[in-house]
């Protein structure tokens, strides 16, 4: 497989975005799968997942870092109750600017979030929408979860924090604590996202895991209640909230049959 790498740059924002493309044919014309990373994430931090992706579909990919993420350029404002949607306006931008035509989008945690708030505002090129852990409500778990985090990571010689800073460098400590201040703060307790799931017109694949350390199925079970269109629902028993590391085949399975239907 080959591989481009660019940076985007519109207003004073600078992202990092690869591109990966399949070694099996594919016209100019056919689709792309998009991957939108997790709270913590990252192109690299996907590690050879959408090579997989790839290998199983035939189609190439996009990845990129959302604003403060790995190569992509800092955070330069905080975050309020409406920042994930403003991430998913970055991210029409982005594709706006690349003039992609035709996608899947893959998003992880909240980029599934981003991914289904995206699809909620019926974007043409948009075929069909594949979520993993994704958020569609704010619940205590998750709190309590990352204020274990919080804990791990200010530790001394956090092996959480020598780990991200391989992948964000010098805006590591911006970038959780972006993250983690955000989803613990009391404004953020609020977040829903049922009108949006409502107004998703594209068939919709979501996976979520038993054992997620994050959350519980009560955020897959917003998506079979508000999501009326096709849907798929696959609840894997003993999952985590990384499903596309520990039940990859599972995964692939089912994502592979969703997009070629």
């Amino acid at each position: 497989m080959k591989s481009n790498e660019q940076y985007i740059s519109f207003g004073d924002i600078t992202l990092f975005v690869k591109q990966i493309f399949s070694d099996k044919r594919t016209g100019t014309n056919d689709p792309i799968v998009i991957f939108l990373h997790e709270g913590l994430g990252s192109v690299g931090q996907w590690k050879d997942f959408p090579e997989k992706v790839i290998e199983a579909t035939g189609l190439n990919a996009m990845l990129y870092d959302r604003q403060g993420y790995g190569k992509s350029s800092p955070l330069t404002t905080k975050r309020n109750i409406d920042y994930l949607k403003h991430e998913e306006e970055l991210f029409n931008t982005l594709i706006k600017n690349l003039q992609v035509k035709k996608y899947y989008l893959i998003g992880h945690s909240e980029g599934g979030t981003i991914a289904l708030i995206h699809a909620s505002r019926q974007p043409k090129g948009l075929l069909k929408v594949i979520t993993l852990s994704a958020n569609t409500i704010n619940e205590p778990k998750i709190s309590e979860s990352i204020n274990k985090i919080i804990d791990q990571y200010h530790q001394q010689d956090s092996h959480l924090r020598q780990s991200l800073k391989k992948y964000h460098g010098s805006n590591t400590d911006l970038i959780f604590d972006a993250w983690s201040l955000t989803w613990t703060a009391p404004f953020f307790q609020n977040l829903n996202i049922d009108n949006e799931l409502r107004k998703i017109q594209v068939p919709v694949l979501a996976f979520h895991g038993t054992a997620d350390k994050y959350t519980t199925l009560i955020q897959i079970e917003k998506i079979k209640q508000n999501v009326h269109s096709e849907k798929e629902l696959v609840i894997i028993p003993g999952g985590t909230h990384h499903l596309h590391f520990d039940n990859t085949e599972t995964v692939l399975k089912h994502l592979v049959s969703f997009i070629q239907k």
